[in-house]
This record gives structure tokens, sequence and C-alpha cells, in this order.
């Protein structure tokens, strides 16, 4: 553990000695709370408080700011979701780019599929990459790939100099605070709109359809005004704060639901499964009023 101080953002010590992980969510009025077993490294960046923890419930989590961003107990569905779906709803992904996804699990299952030529990860924070190359499963191993190239920039400007230059991209942005704020800006949907091939698809991370109602709903309209294709889809991740969380995928030309899951690279996946794929897309009644 590293720079140590007084108080870190949302860890608190009982009087009995145990140290808990607190997620606030002023929407709800309500907190959820991790049990932490260690406080394995500890940081602030340039950008961000870095922590990484062994948790009683999910195992070791990655932590920005307070925040729980993956774990690897469940990390698993996250990664799959965002990245399968449209690695299959294109028919032959070559070049594949990420904004965000520091502890490089997208990239992981990305990697599954024979027509990838180039990955490339954009991270604002180059120490978010180091810190999980040391502590989480999948980072060292992709970033050692030929085939992944590590860039650390804003995202947002990054992206403004890249024209048609990738067929799938994965947009794994952290919530509407702090380094990420740019990232949900109106502006920003038209460099992603730009910068995918003429039969490019991209899939951002919406929120939780229960309690981030508006960030979906204007990712998806944002999306609807540049493509003709615009799906949002839905998966439980337990550690996440009300368990259910979705993702809008956009796409130039292909729709997914008429996808080849014969495509599907899924023999050692723990969450999708053809069928799943398809079944992700079938919304609750309430996540359709809210999308209407």
């Amino acid at each position: 553990m590293t720079n140590k101080k007084s108080s870190l953002t949302g860890f608190l010590k009982e009087p009995n000695g145990e140290l808990w992980l607190w997620d606030d969510l002023p929407q709800l009025h309500m907190e959820t709370g991790y049990l932490v077993e260690q406080l394995l490294h500890y940081e602030q960046s340039a950008y961000q408080e870095i922590s990484i923890v062994e948790t009683k419930g999910f195992g070791r989590m990655f932590v920005l700011d307070g925040t729980p961003q993956v774990t690897t107990k469940d990390g698993f569905v996250y990664n799959e979701m965002i990245t399968h779906i449209p690695m299959v709803t294109h028919p032959a992904p070559k070049r594949i780019a990420m904004i965000g996804g520091g502890d490089c699990g997208p990239a992981s299952v990305a990697l599954k599929y024979n027509t990838v030529e180039h990955i490339e990860i954009a991270e604002i924070d180059q120490r978010v990459i180091e810190v999980c190359k040391t502590w989480m499963p999948n980072a060292a191993v992709v970033a050692n790939d030929k085939r992944v190239q590590l860039t650390y920039a804003d995202g947002y400007r990054w992206i403004q100099a890249r024209k048609k230059a990738f067929d799938v991209l994965l947009i794994d942005r952290s919530d509407p605070y702090g380094p990420a704020i740019t990232l949900y800006k109106p502006a920003f949907y038209q460099y992603v709109h730009d910068s995918l091939s003429d039969d490019g698809i991209v899939v951002i991370q919406s929120g939780s359809p229960y309690y981030n109602g508006s960030t979906l709903r204007s990712t998806v309209r944002s999306l609807q005004r540049l493509f003709p294709i615009v799906r949002t889809y839905l998966c439980f991740i337990p550690s996440f704060p009300g368990g259910i969380w979705s993702f809008t995928l956009a796409s130039k030309q292909y729709e997914p639901l008429d996808a080849d899951l014969s495509r599907l690279r899924d023999e050692d996946a723990k969450y999708i499964t053809p069928e799943l794929f398809r079944s992700a897309f079938v919304l609750p009644r309430y996540v359709r009023g809210l999308l209407s």
C-alpha cells in the first residue's frame, strides 16, 4: 500500500475493527457496503484515488474514488456482455478500440476472436493499468499481447483524431463525474460515430436502468440521432448496486438480433450463451417505458 492518508474515500473502519467500503447512491438515499478483508493497494494518482481490496463477498476488487469498478468473482459478467455482443454482431471485426477498461477485462474477451488484428486501449490514467497489471488477473496478460496497444490519453480528446478507424468500439466509462464526465457530453457521441468504419459498431455502458434511468435515456437518444440501429440490452451483475445493468449498442449497418451466433466464442464463458445473447435484448416493461 502506498501514499497513505488519514481517510480514504468510501472506506470506514468500524469500532469492532472491520473495514467496510461504502458506495453512496444519493438517487436512492442509500449506500451499499462491502466488507473488506484487506486493503492491498492505495494511491492518489494525478486523476483519482486507486484502490485494490480483497473483499469477503466478491474477491479482489478494483476501486476508483471509492466506487467499485470490477471484481474477480463476478467481473466476467461485465467483460463478456460488453464485448461478445458487438464482436458477434459484426461479421469480421479486425480493428477494435476501447475507452477506459484499464483492468483489460473486455480486451481479454475480444482477443478470443481470430479476426482481430489490433486492439487499442485508451486510458486516461496510466497508473490504473500499471496497478491492474500487478493486482488484477487480465491486465498483465493482455498488455503483453502484440495485438494490443496501450494509449494513455483523455478518451474525449483521443477519439476526435480517429476517423473511420475502428470496426468495434467499447466504451467502458465510469460514473459521470471526475475524469469520465466528458464521455457523457453530447458532442462525444458524434466523435464516436465518426471514429467507426462504415459498418462499425459501438457499445457503451449505460448504467442502471433502475436508479440511473436518465443516463440510459440520454445515451439512447444521443445515439439514435446518429445511428440507424440502436439496441439496449441488460445483464445482472451481483456486485453492482441494484444488480441489473444496461449496455447500449449502436450500429451503422448490422442488427444484433440477426447476428450469426455460430461465431460466439463462448467456450470458456461463464455468463453468456447463444440463448442469453438473444434474451438480453428483451427489456422489462419499465425499461421500455423509460426509453419510449
